[in-house]
């Protein structure tokens, strides 16, 4: 009696500590969203700082730029005087442009390129000195960003000269921007010489060259930098803002965001919840379903992009549940994957794939089916002897079944390599599946020896977009094109699509713009409707 007790009791606080640790979980997984989204909150804040100090640096470059191409000009306006250098009527004019450009303080007219002889605003010099060594020299101009002092005014200014001419600039006026928030600094730095050519008053060197070397830190003075660099001079605008800026805007974009953390824990609390309690049955579901033959297969069709007429359909398996609900492939493939029943699912496929098509596919030559395969599947030659038995049973030439292989299913590679050259041996195309979206590349692919490569939907969504993987299925279709191999654009909603992958040499495509994934007398009707199409056209 007593023993039986104490198996219950410890039984009893088993189930008692399971309870304890889901409860527990639950709740660690609900607070992952309130974490997220204060991050995310923090991130805001730091993105919308980062953009609005960035435009605040291009703002102080597109001044740089302003007065380098005022004083640009000038030099290309002294290059047109035609009276004796340093003459009275040669002084005059270059007083002239001096004065007709804004941030030009003097012009100066130069000997054998380097030696000073006159200025617009100095006249004639009794000494002509010459000129050192310039901090950036480029094809048409060269820049001194600390020239000495000239006009002796007591500050070095920025001197810039072709070959015959230069002109001296005030350095403030490089930063001689307004803005609204007087604790933003801005500072111009020389990006040869890593010296300070002008800031404003609240700027503190130290902390500017560092702001300058690591773009986007904050620096010990508790100030957030970004550095933009100039394309046309040997400068680069560093902007800097206090941190506290930055904490002010998280506060504020904190309250948007926390709450919505908080929502989201408590729904994702109430989802899990209702997820344990369904997972375990989920399986028992599926096993049933699976023994029973209660799945479906639905047909998708694939056309020849240039012709439109369908040329085959893949078969994509559906669960249907009571008043026409359908469990999503997503959840319940990679259930049967995580539950050794992938392999009697492929081969259930197969089954209801034979059972559906086999009339239409003795009688049409020129259609064929493909069915996915999973990773286990390519491990072994077992599906390769219930394909070859399956086939053989219903009358199906090996050409009207096409196999596809996600790159997952090229994880075991030197398997994979033999059972893909069986499977073709046998008579069956392989098919690559979503190409792009896992680790397989060029060097895979001449391994594996395919016949044809599916572009991945994601990708052919990007297809005349600015989208940043914009640019990777027209290297998809090269590296298609430079093996020789057939290609079947899938997700095409289109025409726009269509047209870009005809024009690109893609053969196939696959998507609502041709069809849904349809039953198989649907699909029947589908064909049969193209077939009366054809004969009226």
């Amino acid at each position: 009696m007593n023993t039986q007790m104490l198996m219950l009791t410890r039984k009893s606080l088993l189930h008692h500590s399971i309870v304890v640790l889901v409860v527990l979980g639950i709740i660690a997984v609900a607070t992952i969203p309130v974490g997220l989204m204060t991050y995310v909150a923090e991130k805001r804040a730091q993105v919308r700082e980062y953009e609005a100090l960035s435009l605040y640096a291009r703002r102080g470059l597109t001044r740089i730029e302003m007065v380098y191409n005022n004083a640009r000009d000038a030099l290309g306006q002294m290059q047109q005087l035609t009276a004796e250098p340093c003459s009275d009527e040669y002084m005059a004019d270059m007083r002239r442009v001096s004065l007709m450009h804004r941030y030009v303080q003097d012009v100066v007219t130069l000997r054998d390129r380097d030696y000073l002889m006159c200025g617009a605003m100095l006249g004639r010099f009794a000494h002509q000195n010459r000129l050192g060594k310039p901090s950036w020299e480029g094809p048409h101009y060269r820049v001194w960003l600390h020239a000495y002092d000239i006009e002796d005014t007591g500050k070095p200014m920025l001197m810039i000269a072709d070959d015959t001419h230069a002109v001296l600039l005030d350095p403030e006026s490089l930063v001689d921007v307004v803005v609204e928030d007087p604790t933003l600094s801005l500072s111009v730095v020389g990006t040869g010489t890593n010296e300070i050519v002008a800031s404003w008053h609240n700027a503190r060197p130290d902390f500017i060259l560092k702001g300058y070397k690591e773009s986007g830190k904050r620096q010990a003075d508790g100030v957030y930098y970004i550095t933009v660099k100039s394309a046309q001079l040997p400068i680069a605008v560093v902007a800097g803002e206090p941190s506290i800026n930055l904490l002010r805007h998280w506060y504020a974009a904190l309250q948007i965001w926390l709450p919505v953390g908080v929502v989201l824990g408590l729904a994702i609390a109430a989802g899990l919840l209702m997820y344990i309690r369904s997972r375990s049955s989920l399986v028992g579901q599926l096993r049933y379903a699976i023994r029973r033959r209660q799945l479906q297969v639905h047909y998708q069709p694939i056309v020849d992009l240039a012709t439109r007429r369908c040329i085959g359909a893949e078969a994509l398996v559906r669960w249907p549940q009571a008043r026409d609900v359908m469990v999503r492939p997503d959840v319940f493939v990679p259930l049967a994957e995580d539950n050794q029943l992938i392999q009697p699912l492929t081969d259930l496929v197969l089954d209801l794939v034979c059972k559906d098509m086999a009339t239409l596919l003795q009688l049409r030559s020129d259609l064929y089916v493909s069915i996915n395969l999973a990773a286990i599947d390519l491990s072994t030659d077992r599906f390769c002897a219930v394909l070859k038995r399956t086939l053989a049973a219903c009358s199906i030439e090996p050409q009207r079944i096409a196999i596809e292989a996600t790159e997952r299913g090229f994880m075991h590679a030197q398997t994979a390599v033999g059972i893909i050259q069986q499977l073709r041996q046998m008579g069956h195309r392989v098919l690559i599946d979503d190409f792009g979206t896992g680790y397989s590349g060029l060097s895979y692919l001449q391994t594996f020896q395919v016949d044809v490569l599916k572009i991945d939907k994601s990708f052919i969504d990007t297809v005349g977009t600015e989208a940043a993987t914009a640019s990777v299925a027209p290297h998809i279709v090269e590296i298609g094109h430079s093996l020789h191999l057939k290609m079947i654009a899938e997700g095409v909603e289109s025409e726009a699509q269509a047209a870009w992958l005809v024009a690109h040499g893609v053969q196939s495509g696959q998507g609502w713009l041709f069809g849904k994934p349809m039953p198989a007398q649907a699909f029947l009707d589908y064909l049969n409707n193209e077939r009366q199409r054809t004969r009226h056209v």
